[in-house]
């Protein structure tokens, strides 16, 4: 089960930066109270070294994954990060610092620190100068793989600011025309407060899919959509034994987003671009990932309450729309996610067998308790 994540967004529910999926948990999976995961996960990452403060934190992100639905980026990579831990790859004991500064900017280098405390840190910095000045970005180098992109961006929404989460990731992606894998799945996600409805909470790969959709064909046996994968020959394939690569998502306009993810979080914030980072595929070295991140508040450009209402009417015009036959309904960016959360806050967070297993193996070897079954 320790396998590595290809990209950090909600988009295709299971990654991995270029090796096996997460499974699916099936129905009548055991469930697990998401408080008590997240304190089994907090000891854990104590365990490498980590700071309290920060392992807490960074269980926080990982069952916050679990808790919107999008299960591979939770609990179920703890083995992963643990494997990259062990191999010497990731300074657990990392500070980030502040490189450069302005009132509205901050370049941070997280030192090859772990990823989600580092994030975390580097979007609060943004945020509380956003709320200040009325907008801020921040850029990381240095970093690891954060979890999932829509955490940093729903930070901002809890001061009423809009939020922008960016990420590099390892080569899996081909450009358009090409037959070599350059970019990442370069996710970004992004939060916008409303009023009445849901905030709108949109979190994306700029990938076709999720590399894990092409292992959940192979376990399936099922054929791959046309536009999702190329062979070792850069040709369009639907079998998922010959997928090599994934295809931008929408040919070249996706590519174009994954390119422009790419220079925030590469050449801009100082770090890898995504052809030089490293996966699963490369001997294992520090990755350098790059994150970018953005706040503002709203109510520098217009009355707050005019803005909310406005965000409500476009959002229920779009959940108002008639469905297509087999459909139920129209959902808006972010609307599953806040569904699949309100299930498990209450019922507990369902995990797939072998994924309970990893993690009696996690457990075992660093002697904390995993007690967190209903």
């Amino acid at each position: 089960m320790a396998t590595e994540p290809d990209d950090h967004s909600a988009a295709g529910r299971a990654t991995g930066e270029r090796a096996a999926a997460v499974p699916e948990a099936p129905p009548g999976s055991p469930r697990f109270d998401a408080a008590r995961l997240t304190r089994f996960t907090a000891a854990v990452l104590a365990t490498t070294g980590l700071a309290p403060e920060r392992a807490a934190i960074a269980a926080e992100i990982l069952v916050a994954s679990d808790l919107r639905g999008v299960d591979s980026h939770g609990v179920p990579r703890l083995s992963w990060y643990l494997a990259r831990i062990a191999q010497g790859v990731i300074d657990m004991r990392a500070t980030p610092t502040v490189e450069r500064e302005t009132p509205t900017t901050a370049a941070i280098d997280a030192r090859n620190g772990f990823g989600p405390p580092a994030a975390h840190w580097a979007m609060a910095r943004c945020i509380e100068k956003a709320a200040d000045l009325g907008v801020a970005f921040v850029t990381v180098r240095n970093s690891n793989h954060f979890g999932i992109a829509a955490y940093y961006a729903i930070m901002a929404l809890e001061r009423g600011l809009a939020g922008l989460a960016m990420t590099n990731a390892s080569p899996l992606v081909v450009p358009t025309f090409a037959r070599e894998a350059l970019l990442g799945t370069n996710p970004l996600a992004v939060a916008i407060p409303s009023g009445r409805e849901r905030p709108f909470v949109l979190d994306m790969a700029t990938s076709a899919v999720a590399w894990g959709k092409i292992e959940i064909a192979r376990r399936k046996g099922a054929p791959l959509a046309p536009s999702w994968a190329l062979d070792a020959a850069g040709r369009e394939t639907t079998d998922p034994e010959a997928a090599l690569h994934l295809q931008p998502l929408g040919g070249h306009k996706g590519y174009g987003l994954a390119a422009f993810v790419d220079i925030l979080c590469g050449p801009l914030a100082g770090a890898a671009i995504s052809a030089n980072i490293a996966g699963s595929r490369a001997a294992p070295r520090p990755a350098n990932i790059g994150h970018f991140f953005a706040a503002w508040r709203p109510d520098a450009f217009r009355p707050m309450e005019e803005f909310r209402a406005d965000v409500d009417h476009l959002l229920a015009t779009l959940r108002g729309a008639e469905p297509l036959p087999g459909h139920d309904r129209v959902y808006v960016p972010g609307e599953l996610e806040a569904l699949a959360e309100e299930d498990r806050r209450r019922h507990g967070i369902p995990l797939h067998p072998a994924v309970v297993a990893d993690l009696e193996v996690v457990a075992a070897a660093t002697g904390v308790p995993f007690d967190a079954r209903l």
